[in-house]
């Protein structure tokens, strides 16, 4: 059918001019248009960058371009522009996708590059991501997994950086990177300060036992970004969860960890949680319960280790 889209791939057009020829809003990421049936689907990675995730872009195999939905505060919603991408094809709409580049020349309006025309995936048309709003608030997003029809223009710069769904849960070994401080030079910020005492405290441990460990990536299904655990001891086989603090929240959050690391590790390892001091005792009796180690830095006299009762046949 005659749409009379006349845009040919590659091209530049800006919002104002695809908004008289072809309807559609001028501002929004995603905007269905009531004078042709299209939605119009507006990708810029350098807003999702500023929050520190970007899903945007093409898969390694350049079968898919992956979308992240809209919806800026909280968790995103199947609404709106989100909708209008999931039902396109019921609604009679085709799927347009522009990339920003540059600015239109004499404004300080962003200029967009036409990649072409796409339709959602028939068996898995979306996915479900983490990432920051602009509160800085962990919440998850539509990663929506959009299919080319016909010719699409495909460029180097416009890869995703998180590259499309895993099929299958892959769990790897991985060489142990070197905890040291200077790794994180960020100042100020809760979690970089965390994360630099979790990785001396890991540094220390290592020393004190003289021994090499390794660390397991685990890539889930139906996800694209892998967790990196903390400490494995390969001999022993025995995972470590590293906390910066003993306080009941990081003790919790530590085991739900570890709980969830283990159901990909074949064999499944045992479980030790390790920590910058001794915690109290009721925290060492929930990970007595819990079947997991506590293992905890003693001022002056290294580790101490605190095992839970060995299980009854």
């Amino acid at each position: 059918m005659n749409d009379g889209w006349d845009i040919p791939i590659g091209a530049l057009l800006g919002r104002e001019e695809r908004m008289a020829r072809y309807g559609g809003a001028k501002y929004g990421g995603i905007e269905p248009s009531g004078k042709s049936p299209n939605v119009f689907v507006y990708s810029d990675p350098s807003r999702g960058e500023a929050f520190g995730y970007n899903f945007d872009g093409w898969s390694p195999d350049g079968t898919v371009f992956l979308y992240t939905g809209e919806g800026r505060v909280g968790p995103q919603q199947m609404r709106d522009g989100n909708r209008s991408i999931l039902e396109h094809r019921t609604k009679g709409r085709a799927l347009r996708l522009f990339i920003a580049e540059g600015l239109i020349l004499g404004t300080a309006q962003k200029n967009h590059r036409y990649i072409g025309k796409f339709e959602v995936d028939r068996e898995q048309p979306y996915f479900l991501e983490e990432a920051p709003d602009e509160l800085h608030e962990l919440r998850t997003v539509f990663v929506f997994r959009l299919r080319p029809l016909g010719k699409t223009l495909q460029r180097n710069a416009d890869q995703s950086s998180s590259g499309d769904v895993r099929i299958i849960t892959e769990a790897v070994l991985s060489p142990l990177e070197a905890y040291v401080s200077r790794t994180f030079e960020s100042p100020g910020t809760p979690a970089t300060t965390a994360v630099r005492r979790e990785s001396e405290l890991c540094a220390r441990y290592i020393s004190y036992l003289g021994r090499p460990f390794q660390r397991w990536k685990i890539t889930p299904a139906g996800e694209t970004r892998s967790l990196l655990t903390d400490l494995y001891d390969q001999q022993g086989n025995e995972l470590y969860e590293a906390k910066g603090t003993a306080t009941r929240e990081t003790v919790r959050q530590g085991v739900g960890q570890l709980l969830d690391y283990r159901r990909h590790i074949t064999p499944k390892p045992s479980l030790a949680l390790l920590l910058p001091h001794r915690p109290s005792n009721d925290l060492i009796d929930f990970l007595r319960d819990v079947g997991i180690s506590c293992v905890f830095e003693e001022p002056g006299a290294g580790f101490s280790r605190i095992n839970p009762p060995a299980r009854q046949p």
